[in-house]
């Protein structure tokens, strides 16, 4: 029984932040979150399923099999899970990062301006 694909995912979550970087736009939409994680679990998918068919099948001796046989569909089903859950992680903690960076720089701000220089009055 072969394990469940993660390098699928991992290509698709690094294209999709280079798309990113790359954008005028430095943010991450929620539609582009969501796009990017479906469309990697069901590339993570397909290429468990590809996977799986390719992969030796344990023989049983006798009638007793040892190895617990696991179907096909939920090797699929959980290959799809784990790409989308993924990608929807390294994305929705990039943008929450995104978030929380850019409301430090907007409380930073107000900071950099010198209190101590003397305003000038007119007399």
């Amino acid at each position: 029984m072969p394990q469940i694909p993660i390098l699928v995912p991992v290509i698709v979550a690094g294209v999709t932040v280079g798309s990113v970087i790359k954008s005028k736009s430095s943010k991450i939409s929620k539609r582009k979150l969501l796009s990017a994680s479906v469309a990697a679990g069901l590339l993570n998918a397909a290429y468990a399923y590809v996977v799986y068919i390719f992969s030796p099948q344990p023989t049983s001796f006798r009638g007793a099999s040892s190895v617990p046989q696991t179907s096909w569909i939920a090797f699929v089903a959980g290959s799809f899970f784990t790409g989308f859950l993924i990608v929807l992680a390294v994305l929705g903690i990039a943008m929450v990062y995104g978030r929380v960076r850019k409301g430090e720089e907007l409380e930073e701000l107000p900071e950099l301006a010198p209190e101590g220089e003397p305003t000038l009055t007119p007399s």
